[in-house]
């Protein structure tokens, strides 16, 4: 599935239309809207992409054990991807029906009693637009207008009122984008069990 928008800048755009502001043509300079997005589109642009285990955005990896064992606790561990933004569950083989595989994440490294290769599954920095599927742009598009909003406008209730409607569109999106596949089973945690 290809995403609806192929540039940052299209993607700003979508968010600008938002507010009833004039296209931008580049991320410089010229105008508050252009000043913001230069320094604030990429934040959000992770922010909203680690919020959810969006299907464009996972990445399936085995990862190498590093020589160097962790001083305590655990057997292994991994050097994470650069790219990752979230490490959701994990399962044995990546299977949704799997044996969940404890691990914990210190740093840029998974420690895990796991022998290798890890089978990470995670989800990962996206910086091209065009491979954003269209629910995501509707959805960030939104997100990143609340976040502009009274940068641009200075009205804190269209700012308000972009919050909610981006919360609602990402309800929506994440809902439609977790029923593609099998989804992995949830995970009894010991704090609610012991309730």
């Amino acid at each position: 599935m290809s995403g609806t928008v192929n540039t940052a800048v299209e993607m700003a755009n979508l968010a600008l239309a938002h507010l009833k502001e004039a296209p931008i043509r580049d991320f410089d300079f010229s105008s508050v809207a252009s000043r913001w997005f230069r320094n604030h589109y990429a934040a959000h642009r992770d922010a909203y992409l680690a919020m959810h285990d969006w299907d464009f955005a996972i990445e399936l990896v085995n990862l190498p054990a590093e020589t160097e064992k962790p001083p305590f606790r655990w057997a292994y561990q991994y050097k994470l991807p650069a790219d990752t933004l979230r490490i959701p569950q994990q399962s044995v083989g990546g299977s949704p029906g799997g044996t969940i595989i404890p691990f914990e994440v210190v740093g840029q490294r998974i420690m895990s009693d796991h022998p290798p290769p890890f089978p990470l599954r995670h989800v990962r920095r996206v910086v091209r637009e065009a491979e954003f599927a269209p629910l995501f742009v509707n959805g960030f598009a939104l997100f990143l207008a609340a976040g502009c909003a009274h940068s641009i406008t200075g009205k804190n209730s269209r700012a308000e009122a972009l919050r909610q409607a981006a919360r609602e569109a990402f309800d929506q999106a994440g809902t439609s984008d977790a029923l593609q596949g099998t989804p992995l089973p949830m995970i009894d945690l010991d704090i609610i069990a012991n309730r």
